[in-house]
């Protein structure tokens, strides 16, 4: 067995089998969740009286787990650079780069326009922010109509639904006991079928919180193909994010 250590100072941090976590706890935790962030950063989220004994037990029981997503993201590589604004630049929208143009007389700020993503030259300064609200214009529209079609067959329906900004790597969340599910408006950089995945996903949690069998069992029922879209999620979708 490798040596554990837990030092506390400002943050804490937990070293197992020379894999090193930062531990953040909280008190409106109730379980203890691991992190493996693409950079290769290892978080464990823990209650706030939770013992080292306790979080190394959940540690050594996720290592294979913690070993595989370190692989498979440094497979990936490094993270894609923030794309620029600049003319030609490609921007992902349902799956298709479109390059960025400036139009000088656009009948709206920012819109597609005979296969490019033009924006209105006079923003200037302001063209990043006018092309963010629009993804999350789009995004709001499509993931709703996504919703409204898959409640059906989920079986459950959530009490409201947000898409908002939820960090990297993060295309989704779920809060069982207020039925919300929220997802990424970065979503709508993906293909539709992937998306559906996501949206599938969450509204699955409403049935089973966790991601034991009977989770997968559910969405599978839904998508038979759920496992391939799940490894196209993972594989590509670091790349088509901005």
């Amino acid at each position: 067995m490798g040596p554990v250590s837990l030092r506390r100072d400002q943050t804490d941090h937990l070293t197992v089998d020379g894999l090193r976590f930062s531990v953040r706890r909280s008190t409106r935790r109730r379980t203890v969740g691991i992190t493996v962030k693409r950079d290769g950063e290892l978080v464990v989220a823990a209650p706030a009286r939770a013992s080292t004994r306790r979080l190394e037990a959940v540690v050594r029981d996720k290592l294979p787990w913690v070993r595989r997503k370190l692989a498979e993201f440094e497979a990936l590589g490094p993270p894609p650079q923030p794309r620029r604004f600049v003319a030609g630049e490609l921007f992902p929208y349902l799956g298709r780069d479109y390059p960025l143009v400036f139009d000088d007389r656009p009948a709206q700020p920012v819109a597609l326009v005979a296969g490019t993503l033009a924006v209105d030259r006079s923003l200037d300064g302001s063209a990043r922010a006018a092309v963010v609200v629009w993804y999350q214009e789009r995004a709001r529209e499509h993931i709703e109509r996504d919703v409204a079609r898959l409640v059906p067959l989920v079986g459950a329906a959530p009490a409201t639904v947000v898409v908002r900004d939820l960090g990297k790597r993060r295309w989704g969340v779920c809060d069982h006991r207020s039925r919300t599910v929220s997802f990424h408006w970065h979503l709508v950089t993906l293909p539709p079928d992937l998306i559906e995945y996501v949206v599938v996903h969450e509204l699955t949690h409403l049935h089973e919180p966790n991601h034991a069998k009977g989770f997968w069992r559910r969405v599978e029922d839904v998508l038979p193909e759920c496992r391939q879209l799940r490894r196209r999620l993972r594989e590509s979708g670091d790349a088509l994010v901005f």
